[in-house]
């Protein structure tokens, strides 16, 4: 795959700049030394980045490509942040460039994952759950989500080209039903999945709802609705592995810490974060049954904070592993180090890479 974009560069071109000096970008520099020796990569251009121990080049940042645009014949773009306003700036300064396939930068950022995806593969309990994590990763290596759409389309009867999902199944496929009274749920958002949960619980009375933001995403009737369940407690904090304040931003229907995804804010709201293990003192709560958490990145540093939780209460768990590699392959390790005498099992729920989640049953639950 490198063999055949590097054919891609023309044979005038002797000077080259590679745009991104993370993963990608190193790994682009080392086979064009080893493939085409005859061309010279002069510098990276990364206005995030100004030393790396790795890098023996220049890193110079977008705003000087005024002043360095002669010393190079092309930009190698290996990144694709912003990349409508890059190609913008080098059409504008009429840059010759070249940017890497999906399918090879994929394969680039998920490569440093493999050792730790062979071990979380042996986390899952059963057939169907490990064959399930391979023809994710697999996926997400090729960045090709065909088998995943044609999966999800019998799995759960959603048509293809759909853009549902099984509301009804996530968070709960797994789930011991009948032994649930109080929820952690972290990532409310608008709440609209409580009322699946309280038609699924026959026995739950309390949903406490870590949303630091819900008065930003709720919608008025859905609202109205969800009081008149009486079974939902607002809690306005973050979760966390510790108390602290940090920013976070509204991005579509969820609330997120600012820096843990790609997404840039235009406007943040400080909030308090608190962990799990404070929470269940603060809020008097005896026993949780059962802990949601799709809180869009911050689940691992969540978890951490929830530690004494997970050991004492032994609750059962929907945890979303869906939003970084690192998440995918980390969090079941992490968890299966953790909890003894548990299983774990996977499901996914939509027809792309978002919506997956490991499931996590005390031996003691399961059906």
């Amino acid at each position: 795959m490198y063999k055949k974009f590097l054919k891609q560069i023309p044979k005038n071109v002797k000077k080259v700049a590679i745009y991104g000096a993370g993963t990608c970008g190193l790994a682009l520099y080392e086979n064009i030394r080893k493939e085409l020796p005859d061309i010279n990569v002069e510098f990276y251009i990364d206005s995030n980045k100004t030393h790396d121990e790795r890098i023996d080049i220049p890193i110079y940042k977008t705003s000087q490509i005024d002043e360095i645009k002669n010393k190079i014949d092309m930009i190698l773009i290996s990144v694709r942040n912003a990349l409508h306003i890059t190609i913008g700036v080098l059409k504008y300064f009429n840059i010759p460039y070249l940017f890497i396939p999906y399918q090879l930068e994929s394969k680039i950022r998920n490569s440093v994952y493999q050792d730790n995806y062979k071990n979380a593969l042996k986390v899952f309990s059963d057939k169907k759950s490990k064959k399930l994590y391979e023809k994710l990763w697999n996926a997400k290596l090729n960045m090709d989500y065909s088998k995943i759409v044609k999966y999800v389309a019998k799995k759960h009867n959603i048509k293809k080209g759909a853009s549902g999902r099984n509301y009804g199944a996530q968070y709960l496929e797994y789930i011991n039903k009948d032994v649930i009274q109080t929820i952690f749920d972290c990532g409310f958002c608008n709440g609209a999945h409580v009322f699946g949960f309280k038609k699924a619980l026959p026995n739950l009375k309390t949903d406490y709802a870590f949303e630091p933001l819900y008065d930003e995403l709720k919608e008025e009737n859905l609202d109205i609705l969800l009081k008149k369940l009486n079974c939902v407690q607002i809690v306005p904090y973050g979760v966390w592995n510790k108390k602290e304040k940090l920013n976070f931003i509204v991005s579509g229907p969820a609330s997120r810490v600012v820096g843990i995804s790609n997404l840039k804010p235009t406007t943040t709201k400080e909030v308090e974060t608190i962990t799990l293990n404070e929470a269940k003192e603060m809020l008097n709560v005896k026993k949780v049954d059962f802990i949601k958490m799709d809180i869009e990145g911050a689940e691992l540093p969540a978890l951490k904070g929830a530690e004494k939780i997970l050991l004492n209460d032994r609750p059962q768990l929907a945890i979303s592993i869906y939003h970084s590699s690192n998440d995918f392959v980390n969090i079941p390790i992490y968890l299966k180090k953790l909890l003894k005498d548990y299983s774990f099992y996977l499901g996914h729920y939509a027809m792309n890479q978002y919506e997956t989640v490991i499931f996590c049953i005390p031996n003691e639950l399961k059906k």
